[in-house]
This record gives C-alpha cells, structure tokens and sequence, in this order.
C-alpha cells in the first residue's frame, strides 16, 4: 500500500491550451470562481458531469481544490444519474442532469493562482459489473497522480512537442488521465473537445496548424478507422497513438502504424487496478506485454490467472479476472478472461477463439458472441458486416445466410458449441469508453 500525504500543485505556467477558444488565464478563472462557490456548500461528495472537457477539467480542479469528494458517472441518462444522485449529497455540471450547481462561464476576473490539492481526495468512477449494475470505484487523488506520474516517465518524451487529441470520454479513468490530468499536470499541449469523427481530427489539424498530434482512441474507433482513413492525407502531423478499453485487432494495429507512420501503443488495465502494462507491436506476432514501472505480476496459486501488484492500489495483491502467459514479473501475454471459457452441452469452448474465427470471415467486420439461456445454454453471435457481406446478405433468405456461418465455424467447432442464433445490427453497440455494450448484445436476444 502506498500513501501519498502531500498536496498537489497545479501551476499556470503549465498548462497549454492549444484549441485557440481557450486560455489559462480563463481556466484558472472559472476554477477559483467555482472553488469559492463550493467553499461556501456543506456537501461533500458531489456528483459531475459535463460534457465539454474544458469547463469540466475546471470543475474537477475547483472540486478537488475546494476539498470535495467527486463522483463521475459514465453517462448523462436518466436513470443512471437518478441512482447516482442518489449516493451523493449534492450535483454540479451540465443542465442536462438538473444539477444542483449548472455549468457557467463567466466569472469575476482573478489572478490565475497555484491549485493546491490534497492527495487524500477521492474521486469514484463507475464500470460496468458483471451483473450489469454499475460498479462504484473509489480511488485517492493521489493514486491517479502516481499513474500520471507513471505515464510521464515511460511516454513524457515520446509526446513532448505534440498536442493530444481525443475520441474518448472524460468521465470514464482512461479519459480523464490522458486527455486531462496528463496534460494539465504535466504541461503537455492538449486540445479540450471529444473529437468524435477522424474528419474532426483534420479540421483541428488543419484549422489550429498543429505540427504534430498524439491521438488518444479506443479500439472501436480505431477499428473503424482503419476501414476509412481520412488521416492519411496528414500522417506527417500524427506521430503517436494511445488505445485503450479492449483488445485493438493485430493486423490493424499493424496496418495503421503503416498507414500513418506513427507508433501505436496500446495499454492494459481496468478501471480498478489502472495500467497494468502496455505494448508497441513491430508485427503481428509481437504480442508480448510490458508492465509500467513499479507494477509486477504473477500467477495467482496453481492457475494461469493474473496477481497484480501495482502502486496505483491501495489493497494489494490484487486478484484479477484474466489468464496470462508469465514470462518475467514485468512481461507477459495475455491469454483471455476466465469467464471467456464456458461449457455447452458438457463441451469447453472459448468465446475469444469462435470470435477470432468469425472475424477471418470475408464478410464480417465486427463480431460479438455471447451465452444464452438459462435452462439450456447455446451461443449466439452479434455480427457487424462489411460491405461485402451485406451484399451477400440481400441475394439469400437469412436462414441460408446463418447457415454459411454455422457451416465455416463447423470447420473448428462441434456442431453442438456452434452460435445457433444471429444478429446483424448495423454497428456493433460500444459504450463511450469503447467497451462491447454487453447488455445491448443480449437485448438482441430477448
């Protein structure tokens, strides 16, 4: 366990606003505005959500500078801000939530100060569980500044000169770390909005004359991008990119460093233990993990599954869920979750593999398989289609067109473990993070 007692210092120097609609000066503004208002609130714990990374990265420092316990929640719907609210004493950010503090940004002109901040601060994330609920994870400022720590020291250099861009949302940990706290703790340039679409990305290229960007994706729009690149036409200006959430597929990981000549790194991890590792494949076949400094794994007592140890926890070992190849207690493969192996009809079967199988199909792009079934388990597949196979699809009757794909998988499969129902959505439903929608999957089913 490690504890970090000491206060945080956020310096205005540092901080490099690169998106021309906003300044330090303005920032620094709005935090001291908000960290007055809140001063003067006895609620505690309060619960932020908004949208634009810029008034929310103020939020957040005014937050923690006001001594708040901040709670983030994945998303603006309903229901879920509902049972969150619900656990905390108070609300501030977007109008969308009703909050009990709306989102402004005019303030009385301060002096842009040093943000002190006290490393026993909590910030609580939340994750899909494997009951489908939300799953509360409470961490101490000071450990998301010691992953921050972290990142600098093995990816500081790397970075340095480039402003980073994002896909992904700042209410989710990989989010907030790298297109947030990164930046703004450790003075890299920094653009403040989602950029949702690759077109986005050039126009902020374009239209801000950045020489050079580090991209921070998830593996579904990296996935999609790979299909439709529109960057290419700029890859002088893209040196690096970082994923996260998933598994990114090899062959594009490798077809996008080639695309845009630019290194790829992907990093491992969860929301409750944060980075375990990362990677830079130079082929295919380079599938090896290495851990962040300071962070050691091993084989949980006669299995095959991880033991972490990571100064980003406060209880540690932490047991984890996946099966891992150990070759050193700082490099490794990964070989899959636990629950990835599951029984039909008394047959073993691994979801990874069938899926790895369909994704060789000429047809698909994308592909989910799940378990169905209560009384009688059987797999079901939610495929995503390619131009091709959607092509395919209108000249046959969709019996005929389930049967092509139980009848390649039966080149690896028993016939009993094979997918009996399918699924064609046009997208397949990833949330913000870039993580599969597992409910969403089984509501195709119901």
């Amino acid at each position: 366990m490690q504890m970090d007692l000491t206060s945080y210092l956020i310096d205005p120097n540092d901080i490099q606003f690169v998106d021309g609609d906003h300044d330090y000066e303005q920032w620094f503004n709005i935090v001291a505005g908000y960290r007055t208002q809140l001063m003067q609130s006895s609620s505690q714990s309060w619960l932020l959500f908004e949208s634009d990374t810029f008034l929310f990265s103020a939020m957040f420092y005014a937050l923690l500078a006001a001594g708040k316990s901040i709670v983030l929640p994945q998303n603006a719907q309903p229901e879920h801000i509902r049972d969150i609210k619900n656990r905390v004493q108070a609300s501030i950010g977007s109008a969308d939530i009703n909050p009990d503090i709306v989102t402004k940004t005019s303030w009385p002109k301060m002096p842009a100060t040093i943000v002190n901040i006290n490393g026993e601060t909590n910030v609580t994330f939340f994750t899909s569980g494997s009951t489908g609920q939300a799953k509360a994870i409470e961490k101490k400022f000071w450990q998301l500044q010691t992953e921050v720590n972290s990142l600098e020291a093995n990816f500081g250099a790397t970075i340095k000169g480039s402003a980073l861009l994002s896909t992904v949302s700042h209410q989710h940990i990989y989010g907030l770390l790298f297109k947030v706290l990164w930046p703004i703790s450790k003075g890299h340039a920094f653009v403040c909005q989602a950029l949702e679409y690759p077109e986005h990305i050039v126009n902020k290229i374009t239209t801000q004359k950045l020489g050079a960007v580090t991209l921070v994706a998830s593996p579904a729009h990296l996935h999609r991008l790979f299909l439709d690149n529109p960057l290419i036409p700029y890859k002088q200006h893209i040196h690096n990119i970082f994923s996260s959430g998933g598994p990114l597929d090899a062959d594009k990981n490798i077809s996008l460093q080639q695309q845009l000549h630019c290194r790829l790194v992907e990093v491992y991890g969860s929301t409750e233990t944060g980075g375990i590792g990362w990677r830079h494949r130079d082929s295919i076949d380079d599938d090896i993990w290495q851990t962040f400094d300071e962070v050691s794994v091993a084989h949980q007592p006669d299995t095959e599954l991880l033991l972490l140890s990571s100064p980003y926890m406060i209880d540690n070992p932490f047991y984890g869920d996946d099966k891992i190849e150990l070759l050193s207690p700082h490099k490794f493969r990964l070989l899959g979750r636990a629950d990835d192996i599951v029984k039909i009809e008394e047959k073993r079967i691994s979801l990874q593999e069938v899926q790895l199988r369909c994704k060789q199909h000429e047809f698909i792009q994308d592909v989910c398989v799940i378990v169905i079934g209560v009384n009688r388990k059987q797999l079901a597949a939610v495929i995503e289609l390619n131009d091709l196979g959607k092509q395919a699809k209108e000249t046959m009757p969709l019996h005929l067109f389930n049967r092509l794909f139980r009848r390649y998988l039966a080149r690896w499969f028993e016939a009993v473990t094979l997918p009996k129902k399918f699924r064609y959505p046009l997208q397949i439903p990833y949330n913000a993070q870039g993580k599969l929608n597992r409910q969403a999957m089984e509501s195709y089913f119901e």
